[in-house]
């Protein structure tokens, strides 16, 4: 094939060939620019002019952020796209996570329904009792770093300590052995270095598909294989040691674990070994991260607001003297703490874990937006939590205010509050795993604010990072709690 252009060409001045070329480039880039110039059925929606041929680049309703992306913060499109039995489904942003595929990252509705059923009844809320003891567990340790920290006058990382003990939580409850990050205050199996590089892949390769096959052949061969490939591999190896020593039904646990359920369910032969990747490997690669930002978001908001903190411990110190909670709080205590609850609802929607559009296919026969607007099939388009979390349509006019009482009192119909939610994504593609995230947050978040204070260390202010997740990133000092009557 080459010779034969090479002979085509031969005799043609080198000036013409490359005019030709040129010319060539230039009809292919021109063309699809004035096509979303000037001719495409979108070319009304709002977005930087930029937006309109390329992804370089306080709008309206759904705002144009790529040729074909789009973005939007109207509840009833929201309802649209990602209601239950809809068929909307994950665009390819999604495969920059790679292979194997699990029940995160598997784009065809179907496939991701059956194997979200097969797994689904590990994470209900009535099953989190199970794991309660493995947080109890994780909890005790925390607040006796914590407190170690208050001797040593050590100033450290909250976020970064936050992750350890999700990892620490997630692990312990998945395998019946936590990772050792809050003991050694360090990140021991180099798990958390592989999902930052993760996030940050998905976060830059999730926007350009095209690219995704040769960036991931360079990373097998310059880094030895792939971030995801190294969780996984963790997974099966934790999978394989438990079942080698014959676990699973037989062998008695010190907590019911997920993978002790897990390979109690492959025994029965009601799940495959897909199925480990689905609960156990998106344990790690989806629960631990998430979690750790959350839990680092909400101390820094509390403390940051002292008379959130003060009502927080008003409702925590009162509840104890009457003898409705105990030290440390259970899960069913939890549930009656309104202000507690509040608080973990605000953090949630004042910082998402989530810093990217939730991006899905528009399926056949497009859809009409409730502005008017028709979007062709094959469009991508979805919602941003950041954006969603902020309308002033959902949360009032003080949404960029951290105020927890908006989740205690009534408002005007209709009330978005609830359904503009995102923190756990929409729809059927919520996060399952949302309830050990609350549960984490409902057991530990009132035992360091009953026990400790946090100075902040303004020469390390509040900071965030965003790849696909929203990291904070900020440094205190803990202190032991003052007196109650020092604290009026």
């Amino acid at each position: 094939m080459l010779s034969l252009i090479l002979d085509s060409i031969h005799g043609i001045p080198v000036e013409t060939v490359i005019g030709l070329l040129l010319g060539m480039v230039a009809i292919l880039w021109t063309v699809p620019f004035f096509y979303n110039l000037f001719f495409s059925p979108l070319k009304n929606v709002p977005g930087p002019l930029l937006a309109r041929f390329s992804i370089l680049w306080e709008f309206r309703p759904v705002v144009r952020v790529s040729p074909k992306r789009y973005s939007v913060i109207d509840p009833l499109d929201v309802k649209q796209i990602y209601e239950f039995g809809g068929s909307f489904q994950k665009t390819n942003y999604y495969d920059a996570l790679g292979e194997p595929t699990n029940i995160f990252t598997v784009r065809n509705i179907e496939e991701h329904k059956d194997r979200r059923r097969k797994v689904a009844s590990l994470y209900t809320m009535s099953s989190m009792v199970a794991y309660e003891g493995a947080v109890d567990r994780m909890t005790t340790l925390c607040i006796k770093k914590m407190a170690q920290f208050t001797t040593e006058k050590r100033l450290i990382s909250m976020p970064q300590f936050m992750q350890f003990y999700a990892f620490d939580v997630i692990g312990e409850i998945t395998f019946d052995q936590n990772f050792g990050m809050m003991e050694n205050m360090g990140d021991t199996q180099g798990i958390i270095q592989d999902l930052h590089r993760l996030n940050n892949t998905t976060g830059h390769m999730g926007l350009l598909p095209a690219l995704q096959p040769a960036f991931r052949a360079a990373q097998r061969v310059l880094l030895s294989g792939t971030p995801a490939g190294k969780i996984t591999e963790y997974t099966w190896s934790q999978y394989w040691k438990h079942k080698n020593a014959n676990s699973g039904a037989k062998q008695k646990s010190q907590y019911d674990t997920f993978l002790r359920k897990i390979l109690q369910l492959e025994a029965a032969h009601k799940v495959g070994r897909n199925n480990v990747l689905d609960s156990c490997g998106s344990n790690i690669g989806a629960g631990s991260d998430t979690t750790g930002i959350s839990l680092s978001a909400a101390l820094w908001y509390i403390y940051r607001n002292p008379d959130k903190l003060a009502k927080l411990r008003e409702e925590i110190d009162t509840m104890t003297a009457d003898g409705r909670i105990s030290d440390p709080v259970t899960y069913k205590q939890a549930q009656e703490m309104p202000y507690l609850n509040a608080v973990i609802k605000e953090t949630l929607r004042v910082h998402p874990a989530v810093g990217t559009i939730l991006a899905r296919v528009v399926p056949k026969g497009g859809m009409t937006l409730a502005g008017g607007q028709y979007i062709p099939a094959g469009t991508h388009i979805g919602a941003n939590a950041w954006s969603l979390h902020y309308s002033e349509k959902a949360y009032g006019p003080d949404a960029d205010k951290f105020r927890p009482e908006r989740w205690l009192e009534d408002m005007p119909k209709p009330d978005y509050r609830e359904s503009m939610m995102f923190a756990f994504g929409g729809g059927s593609r919520t996060c399952i795993g949302r309830n050990i995230s609350l549960l984490e947050m409902t057991k530990v978040l009132p035992q360091i604010v009953r026990k400790f204070d946090l100075k902040f260390d303004e020469n390390s202010p509040w900071n965030t990072y965003c790849s696909w997740f929203v990291y904070p990133k900020y440094k205190c000092w803990i202190e032991p709690r003052k007196p109650v009557s020092s604290e009026a």
